[in-house]
C-alpha cells in the first residue's frame, strides 16, 4: 500500500513504513499497523463513520522526503528523521567522495567505493561501456541501470558488466562459478525464487535412484520392483544428467538471475512510481538473503525427517551398508 507509506498511524502516532504490516479500515481508509488495530479492536474514527467520515493523507508529497540513512519517508521540515533518527543532511547535498569508506557499525561502505570509482578514467570506461551495450540512456530490459544497480546491490558492476557482454556477443551465456559450486543455494542467497525452487526440485528428481536403493534395502514396501542393473543403468543416467545439469546452472546462471529481477524490478515500478521511494524498496528486497539460504537448508532436513518415514523395517541393513 505505497500511498500511506510516511504517514503517521492512526494507533500510535509513529510514521509507516515500508517494512510494516499496515491495515486499511474499510469505512474511513484510515491506515494503522496491524498490531495497533488489533490493540484498538476497531477504528478510532468509527464513532464519526454513521456521518460520512473519510480519512485524507495529512501530508502533501511536497512536505516529505526520503531518509538517506534508512530509505523512508520522512518530513521536510524536521532536522531528524522519524523512522531512524538520523540527521537529515541538506537537500541536494552528496557526500564528496573519499569522506566515507566506512559505515557507522564499521562495516565496509560499498556504494561509497563506487561512487569513488565512478569519478576515475576506470569508472568512465565503464560508463562507456554501458552506453555500447545498453544504449545511450543505459537500459536493460527496460529498465535504468541505476534501478539494477540499487536491486542487485554491491555487486552490481560485475553483474551490469557480465550483462553487457550477453548484449553485445547476444547470447545468454556468462559463467557464474557461485551457480556451478553452489546449486541452488546460489538463488536462494539472490532471491531468485523460481530458479532456486526449480533447480533445488530438479536435484531432488535426479537424486531418485539413491532413494529407490535406501527404500529397497530397508525393505520398503514402496520399494519399486527394479532389478539391480536397472538401478544402475538409472543411476548412471541420472549421475550425466545432474552434471549437465550443473553445466547449464554455471553457464546460464547469471541469466536467470537477469529473468527473475527483471520481473521483480518492472513489479515495482509499476507499484511505486515516485523515484525516491521505488529506490528505496528495490534496495529493500533486492540485493542478498542469508535467511533464505537457511530456509532452504531447513527445508531439505525437513523433506528428509519425512523420507525416513517412508523407510522399511529393515533400517540395520541400511545403515550397515551407509558405514561400511
Amino acid at each position: 500500500m505505497p500511498k500511506y507509506y510516511g504517514c503517521p498511524c492512526e494507533g500510535c502516532g509513529r510514521p509507516m513504513t515500508l517494512q510494516d504490516d499496515i491495515v486499511v479500515c474499510p469505512d474511513c481508509g484510515a491506515p494503522y499497523h496491524r498490531d495497533c488495530y488489533d490493540k484498538l479492536g476497531r477504528c478510532i474514527h468509527s464513532p464519526a463513520h454513521g456521518a460520512g467520515y473519510e480519512w485524507k493523507f495529512p501530508y502533501q508529497d511536497s512536505e516529505l522526503r526520503t531518509c538517506p540513512a534508512c530509505g523512508e519517508r520522512t518530513l521536510r521540515s524536521e532536522p531528524h528523521c522519524r523512522c531512524c533518527d538520523a540527521e537529515l543532511p541538506p537537500e541536494g547535498s552528496t557526500p564528496e567522495p573519499g569522506d566515507r569508506t566506512a559505515d557507522e557499525d564499521g562495516s565496509f561502505d560499498y556504494a561509497s567505493l563506487y561512487r569513488q570509482y565512478q569519478d576515475t578514467p576506470a569508472g568512465d570506461a565503464m560508463k562507456q561501456a554501458y552506453r555500447a551495450a545498453f544504449g545511450q540512456e543505459e537500459m536493460l530490459d527496460g529498465i535504468s541501470c541505476k534501478d539494477w544497480s540499487t536491486y542487485i546491490g554491491p555487486a552490481a558492476p560485475s553483474y551490469l558488466a557480465a550483462y553487457g557482454q550477453m548484449q553485445l556477443r547476444h547470447n545468454k551465456i556468462s559463467m557464474s562459478f557461485s551457480a556451478l559450486l553452489f546449486g541452488p543455494f546460489y538463488f536462494f542467497y539472490r532471491k531468485a525464487w523460481k530458479p532456486a525452487f526449480g533447480f533445488l526440485a530438479a536435484e531432488l528428481l535426479l537424486a531418485a535412484p539413491t532413494f529407490i536403493d535406501m527404500l529397497q534395502i530397508s525393505g520398503s514396501a514402496l520399494a519399486p520392483g527394479l532389478s539391480s542393473s536397472a538401478l544402475t543403468l538409472l543411476a548412471r543416467v541420472c549421475s550425466v544428467l545432474s552434471f549437465l545439469l550443473m553445466v547449464v546452472r554455471g553457464m546460464y546462471g547469471k541469466w536467470f538471475y537477469r529473468q527473475c529481477a527483471a520481473q521483480r524490478i518492472r513489479h515495482i515500478q509499476a507499484e511505486f512510481p515516485d523515484p525516491e521511494q521505488r529506490r528505496a524498496v528495490l534496495s529493500a528486497q533486492g540485493g542478498v538473503s542469508f535467511a533464505a539460504v537457511l530456509g532452504a537448508f531447513l527445508l531439505l532436513l525437513v523433506l528428509g525427517s519425512a523420507f525416513t518415514l517412508l523407510l522399511g523395517p529393515n533400517i540395520q541393513a541400511l545403515l550397515n551398508v551407509l558405514y561400511a
